[in-house]
């Protein structure tokens, strides 16, 4: 039997069944209020790396030890079916493949209905960029680019993590690494900015989750020039237009992903951003056309969820092959 076919099965399906809860008990944010505690503790002895360091330390092995040794506990008492199944329940929580869906299908049928109001604001629940006033051009570009980045963050990363976990440690290997992952991402999130306060205190979370992205962020562009046949895009120019502009972001492995979707579309991305504090001026990304709409938001939806089936499936068959060849 293969257990990581059963891990990531029940993840699957519990994230199309029940999407990503919004609660305040979700074990993300539950996280995110220790990562608060841990940092205010280490804010005591200085607001430098090694003091950022210790509170990364501080705040992912513990988590990642825990999930470890209870998946094992269920092992050890219910078998490994059981703690399999446990292991996908864990793993539920680090994905968001529906959610992705779900936050752009908001913004879709805004546009359809020419809700511009509504649309503005299901955007400003997944980007952090200005939304007031854009017009529908913009509205689906920074639907698409999120789609593009967080299908790296919220879905191919943590099962490549799952599966790292799976081939290292078995079943609790494989909860473990994907709490893991998303501790590492998400504290990048709470202190990966480069801000006075935190362009110190948080570059080791930073750097961290860049190199948890790296390998997955790359494996993405490929699987999602695979899934460009499903929306009429060209796998060839997919990979090649993800590849031109690999550097052009501040992110070292966003824009693989985002101009994936450009080229898998083909259309243009990129370009001046304005956000809060200003403009960020980034490069175009693709060559396709720059008229964007509804119909295009449904097509990037499709290939969000398709890149995401296909990436899962290769985990597994990768599992597969190892077990029948090593």
């Amino acid at each position: 039997m293969n257990f990581l076919l059963i891990i990531i099965l029940t993840a699957m399906i519990l994230d199309w069944l029940f999407g990503d809860p919004h609660t305040s008990m979700h074990p993300v944010a539950v996280f995110g209020r220790f990562a608060m505690a841990v940092e205010k503790k280490w804010r005591r002895y200085g607001n430098g790396i090694r003091q950022g360091v210790a509170a990364w330390g501080c705040a992912v092995i513990p988590v990642t030890v825990i999930t470890g040794m209870a998946v094992w506990s269920v092992m050890c008492w219910g078998g490994e079916s059981a703690a399999a199944v446990v292991a996908g329940a864990v793993v539920y929580f680090a994905i968001a493949l529906r959610s992705l869906n779900d936050h752009a299908m908001i913004i879709e049928k805004a546009l359809r209905k020419h809700d511009m109001r509504a649309a503005r604001k299901g955007l400003a629940m997944i980007v952090s960029r200005k939304c007031e006033n854009i017009p529908e051009n913009e509205i689906v570009r920074g639907a698409v680019e999120s789609l593009g980045e967080n299908l790296t963050d919220a879905v191919t990363s943590p099962l490549f993590w799952t599966a790292v976990g799976f081939m290292a440690a078995g079943i609790p290997g494989a909860a473990a690494f994907a709490v893991f992952f998303r501790a590492v991402n998400t504290l990048d999130a709470c202190w990966g900015y480069k801000n006075e306060r935190y362009i110190l205190f948080g570059r080791f979370a930073a750097k961290m989750d860049d190199l948890c992205n790296f390998i997955p962020a790359r494996m993405t562009l490929i699987i999602i020039a695979i899934a460009a046949i499903t929306v009429g895009g060209n796998p060839v120019k997919t990979v090649i237009t993800g590849f031109r502009h690999r550097h052009d972001h501040p992110s070292p492995n966003s824009c693989w992903s985002m101009a994936g979707f450009a080229g898998a579309l083909n259309v243009r991305l990129g370009g001046d951003t304005m956000y809060p504090t200003g403009i960020e001026h980034y490069p175009v990304w693709g060559d396709g056309t720059a008229d964007l709409n509804a119909e295009l938001l449904r097509k990037a939806r499709i290939l969000t969820r398709v890149s995401g089936l296909i990436f899962a499936a290769v985990c597994i068959g990768v599992d597969i092959w190892m077990e029948r060849f090593f």
